[in-house]
C-alpha cells in the first residue's frame, strides 16, 4: 500500500500564514531631506534622500524665477528625471534631465561641511544655459 503525505489542518494553516505574511508591506524606508535657498530667498530645492551610506535620490523638487521643476508625479511643475547622483565625499552632484533624456534641465552641485548638530552644504543651482545660483542648504 503506497504511502502518502497527509497535511493535517495545522501545516495548512501556518502555510498559508506564511503566504499572506509575505504579501504584507515590506520594512519601512527612512527617509532624510536637504532643503536650499539662494542669498533671497526666492529659489529653493527641496531633495529627499534614503538614509544609507551613499545618496539614493528619491525626488527633486527646484523652483527657481518663476519656474518649478519636480521629480515627483503628481507634484506641480515642470517634470524633470534624474541622470545621475554622485557624492564623493566633497562634493555631491545631481543632474535633471527632461523626461526623454535629450537634455540636461538643471545641475546642482553642492560641497559639504560636516558638523555633529547641523550639517551645513553650500554650492550653486543651474538651469539650462542660465547663468548659476549660489544656494546653501541644510541637511544631512
Amino acid at each position: 500500500m503506497p504511502v502518502r503525505a497527509h497535511l493535517g489542518k495545522p501545516v495548512a494553516t501556518a502555510a498559508l500564514a506564511l503566504a499572506l505574511a509575505s504579501m504584507v508591506a515590506g520594512p519601512a524606508r527612512a527617509t532624510v531631506s536637504i532643503s536650499c535657498s539662494d542669498m533671497k530667498f526666492d529659489s529653493s530645492i527641496d531633495i529627499v534622500l534614503g538614509a544609507g551610506p551613499v545618496p539614493n535620490v528619491f525626488s527633486v523638487s527646484l523652483s527657481v524665477g518663476g519656474r518649478d521643476f519636480t521629480t515627483a508625479p503628481g507634484l506641480p511643475g515642470e517634470p524633470v528625471t534624474i541622470a545621475q547622483a554622485f557624492d564623493d565625499g566633497e562634493v555631491f552632484r545631481i543632474d535633471l534631465v527632461d523626461p526623454q533624456a535629450t537634455k540636461r534641465v538643471a545641475a546642482i552641485r553642492l560641497l559639504r561641511a560636516d558638523h555633529d548638530t547641523a550639517p551645513v552644504q553650500i554650492g550653486f543651482l543651474q538651469i539650462e544655459d542660465e547663468p548659476p545660483i549660489g544656494i546653501s542648504c541644510v541637511g544631512p
